[in-house]
């Protein structure tokens, strides 16, 4: 998200001083290592993005909001999508999850 703050805060003439993202992930630790059926997968994503600007309250929430609908990143991770493996060991595909 940081590279499509700099882009879109050019896009849309934002002035911004100082860009910082941290994102934290919660899961039951149970499913850490596969070993019970708690699945291995975050259950929430929580990102805070820490901005300076001398613009408006207004305009930096407008910026925001822009920001949400246009990351490829928080889009790709609300909706389910394809996973596919791919492994290459010692330069030879290996297929993954076939039985």
């Amino acid at each position: 998200m940081l590279s499509q703050v700099t882009q879109l805060a050019s896009f849309m003439d934002i002035r911004i001083e100082r860009a910082e993202m941290s994102v934290r992930g919660e899961f039951d630790q149970k499913g850490k290592f596969g070993l019970s059926d708690v699945p291995s997968a975050c259950t929430r994503l929580i990102y805070r993005l820490d901005l300076q600007s001398p613009d408006s309250r207004d305009r930096i929430v407008e910026f925001a909001e822009a920001l949400e609908r246009s990351c490829y990143t928080t889009n790709t991770l609300r909706r389910p999508v394809e996973v596919v493996p791919v492994l290459t060991l010692n330069g030879v595909d290996v297929p993954l999850g076939e039985d």
